[in-house]
């Protein structure tokens, strides 16, 4: 078995009208009371288990079922003949939900939403719900049953393996002290006790169905706790923190998750209760005196109720169900409403942007405007001072030679200072001003081809001549 079975908690198989077998984990009576590494088995010894399996002849399905029992399972019944009795069987694992307070201190104003190191497990509905607000963890368990009717000698056998926490004493022993309170008002005689299993099961389908109503009344009110929450949210001018918007959306469907996994169950309970009913008025119908009727009567009355409740209870959860879903469309509706909100405060943040980029624009094109203005007055210099060079590139030479056949050495001689002789600064001005127009002009072409080279970026110093047959020179 998954749960390992140690120590006997069974009373001793007697052939009495009635055995109970009532098979627990650890239950831990005291708070401070020291609780063993096995206190999470159920507490049977292998011997007793086998003992037992052989004394009733459990059915192979059910002791499967008990190795399983963390999973959802069915239900079974069955006609077996036991030497010369007749017996009936019923089988079924009863799934409940506890609610359990939660371990610690007072809750803060706005408790966290999860408590669990591993926020993950809340999202699985075979785990704990945590509800921060309302301080309570809603735990999941199950209870296998199966009950023996004989027809012929009218004896009944019922046998509980409870598989909730040893923690919660109280809850898994009510059952218990229950069944023990109507056994002592009815008759030990077999003919006075006619159809009293009936008792026996009504009282687990009862506290299952009064647990049931429980947890889902604490969904309900934590499920209130953050729609008030949300509607809170709602009146703020300004946006929801993200951690805030994240820490109730994972609630949320934490929730969601667990109520349809709650659905599922009740509808299982719902099954339960009726194979119970009409497996009990199967047996019974054929050898009920006249006096027992109104027991059928009283029987069909219980399991009406009991599937009256279960009923409520599921309602309950469909509802709490469309709850969630309208907190989570007004959840999204915040998410919504935040983010229009950051997108109209980016829109205006990008709004001065684009203005102070169109500020900038504009200076750049008067500054541009302003540049190509003075790149044409620079250029009007330049054009001024090349005229003013070439004008005194025109004069200079011939200035130049006259101011020194101007000088003394030259006037004072006779010959010099004769009118014919003006040919001499004619040779002399007339060859050199050609010569400078000549080299204004190559040092002209080459200052644009250097130019030309700086624009293109390639150097065309260094660079070999190509031939155009494609041969070095």
């Amino acid at each position: 078995m998954t749960a390992r079975v140690l120590t006997a908690m069974t009373q001793p198989f007697k052939d009495t009208y009635a055995p109970e077998f009532f098979i627990y984990k650890y239950l831990v009576q005291r708070p401070l009371e020291p609780v063993p590494d096995d206190a999470n088995k159920l507490q049977i010894s292998a011997s007793s288990l086998e003992s037992l399996t052989k004394h009733l002849t459990l059915p192979a399905a059910f002791i499967f079922a008990l190795t399983r029992y963390y999973l959802p399972n069915g239900r079974g019944s069955r006609q077996i003949k036991i030497g010369d009795k007749t017996c009936h069987d019923t089988w079924y694992f009863l799934p409940v939900r506890v609610q359990v307070e939660t371990v610690g201190t007072n809750p803060p104003s706005n408790p966290p939403a999860t408590t669990d190191d591993d926020d993950a497990s809340q999202m699985n509905p075979f785990y704990k719900l945590h509800l921060p607000n309302v301080q309570r963890d809603i735990h999941r368990s199950c209870v296998g049953i199966f009950s023996r009717v004989e027809s012929d000698s009218r004896r009944f056998t019922f046998v509980a393996f409870d598989f909730m926490h040893g923690r919660w004493p109280k809850v898994a022993l009510e059952p218990r002290e229950r069944i023990g309170d109507v056994l002592k008002r009815h008759p030990q005689s077999p003919d006075a006790s006619f159809g009293r299993e009936h008792c026996v099961h009504l009282v687990y389908l009862t506290s299952a169905t009064r647990w049931w109503t429980n947890s889902l009344s604490s969904v309900n009110e934590q499920l209130i706790a953050y729609e008030r929450r949300l509607q809170a949210e709602l009146d703020r001018a300004g946006t929801t923190p993200e951690s805030v918007l994240t820490e109730l959306n994972r609630a949320l469907h934490s929730i969601a998750a667990h109520l349809q996994r709650y659905l599922s169950e009740l509808k299982s309970l719902r099954g339960i209760a009726a194979d119970l009913s009409a497996d009990y008025a199967s047996v019974h119908e054929n050898d009920a005196k006249p006096g027992n009727k109104e027991a059928l009567k009283q029987a069909a009355r219980g399991f009406a109720q009991v599937l009256s409740q279960v009923d409520a209870a599921h309602e309950l959860a469909v509802e709490l169900e469309k709850k969630t879903q309208n907190i989570l469309a007004l959840l999204f509706n915040r998410i919504q409403i935040s983010s229009d909100r950051l997108l109209v405060a980016n829109g205006e943040a990008m709004q001065g942007i684009l203005r102070a980029m169109q500020e900038d624009a504009s200076l750049a094109q008067r500054m541009a405007t302003e540049s190509h203005r003075l790149a044409q007055e620079m250029k009007k210099d330049s054009i001024a001072m090349k005229t003013i060079a070439i004008v005194t590139m025109f004069f200079l030479p011939g200035a130049t030679f006259a101011t020194l056949l101007s000088m003394p050495f030259f006037s004072d001689n006779e010959w010099m200072g004769h009118a014919s002789r003006f040919w001499i600064w004619v040779v002399f001005s007339v060859p050199s001003t050609a010569a400078c127009f000549i080299f204004y002009s190559i040092w002209r072409k080459r200052a644009q081809e250097l130019v030309r080279e700086a624009e293109d970026g390639v150097p065309l110093q260094g660079l070999p001549n190509i031939r155009q047959n494609g041969h070095v020179r």
